[in-house]
């Protein structure tokens, strides 16, 4: 079967509540950004907060700056009933309090995609380096994938050459709109980036 492949991006809907804090709160926190495992640096009683400045109304994925999929439980669960358990994606519960510093009752999560996938195609994809000598990506603004290099489970993934960037298969995601999933914001890997 033929997919197609999405690259997540932050939801511009002004009504959308976002978080902000992650680098103020949570020590090592750019694990999150290189897909490396976060949980003894995670507790579950970590403590976030909803950006008074955006909007107040939750979605299942919260919109933030920092490239991390904030997810409902809901989320979290129909992840784990399409074949993603914790061995390929980190779930990390938290705390989250309103704009008030009241707790919110439904339970959120990180979810963190530990699988990372050598899959980015230096000939078709526009990129900057940010060292040459070892080659380092420093930021992309149109990806391509090679995707005779994508395993057959590879549904969430990393790209192991720039993995601040996380790709979803397009069964995945039609998925997550059969469920009626909010805040998820998507567009096709080919176009630009910024």
């Amino acid at each position: 079967m033929n997919h197609t492949y999405y690259t997540f991006k932050n939801s511009h809907d002004p009504r959308a509540a976002e978080i902000v804090e992650l680098p103020d709160k949570v020590e090592k926190y750019y694990y999150l950004k290189r897909g490396r495992t976060m949980k003894p640096h995670f507790p579950p009683s970590t403590a976030l907060c909803l950006y008074e400045e955006a909007g107040d109304m939750l979605t299942d994925f919260i919109s933030n700056p920092d490239r991390v999929l904030y997810v409902s439980r809901r989320t979290q669960e129909l992840l784990v009933r399409n074949g993603l358990p914790d061995d390929s994606i980190e779930y990390l519960p938290f705390v989250l309090h309103d704009k008030r510093g009241r707790v919110v009752r439904e339970q959120y999560y990180i979810a963190n995609p530990l699988m990372c996938i050598s899959c980015f195609d230096l000939k078709s994809s526009r990129y900057w380096l940010e060292s040459d000598e070892p080659p380092e990506i420093g930021d992309v603004e149109q990806l391509r994938l090679r995707e005779d290099q994508l395993p057959a489970d590879a549904k969430l993934f990393r790209v192991a050459e720039f993995p601040r960037l996380m790709v979803i298969r397009s069964d995945l995601l039609e998925a997550m709109r059969r469920e009626g999933l909010t805040g998820l914001n998507v567009q096709p890997v080919g176009e630009s980036l910024n």
